[in-house]
């Protein structure tokens, strides 16, 4: 006698993409979703490395085309997080403030297979150990194609240094997003990325300031850090990946003892793009 499991099962091949709706459909019958990153695979493999080169600061762009049997999909993009500076002047002891994290928002789309997206992750600021005082920002990350449109976020802002000036403020101000701009265009959520900061001090002009650090990206990476106290200077070394800000750097002994070699990271974290379908 033929059993149940003799019979023939019907496999995805065997229908037609409209034969069922998606409604008609149980939850727990329906495809897992399947995730794609997309980044800079230096940023992902140095990112802790204590060695910076510019490819760390590259992003990556690559046209995306929509498997079979998909119709619905989900872009999440964060852009370049901004650098870190360094100081220009000598002999005198300064605190720095890092980069501001990426920007964060998502957007999700009907599509059909075989449609084709071009998707952007960010690159940021491409110095490495800068020394100047204001670091540039990050890049910006992106997605454009059927059904979407000026989908973006900008880079997050570089840090700022005190520049000798260490009784100066403690947190990089911004307005409705990054540098006074908006953070993100054609999605349906955003956020920006928190800007870096600095503690407070006490003593001499510079000692006791125990720590500046970065600003981080939304839901992904960390904040970083740099330490330095009655220390004549300490360098921002490692890259924040992915799209953390730039470390920077410090010169904080007192009275005329401080150096020149308070050099930033430069460059923040590069930028990610995450895909979702099923």
């Amino acid at each position: 006698m033929a059993s149940y499991s003799s019979y023939k099962k019907i496999t995805t091949d065997d229908l037609a993409d409209t034969a069922i709706s998606s409604t008609a459909l149980a939850h727990a019958s329906r495809t897992k979703p399947t995730q794609q990153w997309i980044y800079n695979e230096r940023g992902h493999t140095c990112h802790n490395c204590q060695v910076g080169s510019c490819e760390q600061a590259n992003g990556k762009c690559c046209l995306w085309t929509v498997p079979a049997k998909v119709t619905r999909v989900t872009f999440e993009i964060w852009s370049g997080g901004g650098g870190g500076p360094g100081q220009t002047c000598c002999n005198c002891c300064s605190f720095a403030i890092g980069g501001m994290g990426g920007s964060y928002a998502v957007k999700t789309v009907t599509t059909a297979p075989g449609c084709q997206y071009t998707v952007c992750a960010a690159g940021t600021w491409p110095c490495h150990y800068s020394h100047t005082c204001e670091a540039a920002g990050g890049c910006v990350s992106y997605v454009n194609g059927f059904n979407l449109s000026n989908f973006c976020v900008q880079g997050g802002c570089g840090g700022w240094m005190c520049n000798g000036d260490a009784w100066g403020r403690r947190e990089m101000g911004s307005g409705c997003a990054t540098c006074n701009i908006c953070g993100s265009f054609g999605s349906d959520f955003g956020i920006s990325g928190t800007g870096g900061h600095k503690i407070g001090h006490m003593g001499c002009h510079c000692s006791g300031a125990d720590g500046s650090f970065t600003g981080t990206a939304p839901f992904i990476g960390k904040m970083m850090g740099i330490a330095a106290t009655e220390a004549w200077c300490s360098c921002g070394c490692y890259t924040n990946w992915p799209a953390g800000g730039g470390l920077p750097g410090v010169s904080s002994y007192c009275d005329n003892w401080a150096k020149c070699c308070g050099a930033g990271m430069g460059m923040g974290g590069s930028g990610v793009v995450r895909i979702t379908y099923a």
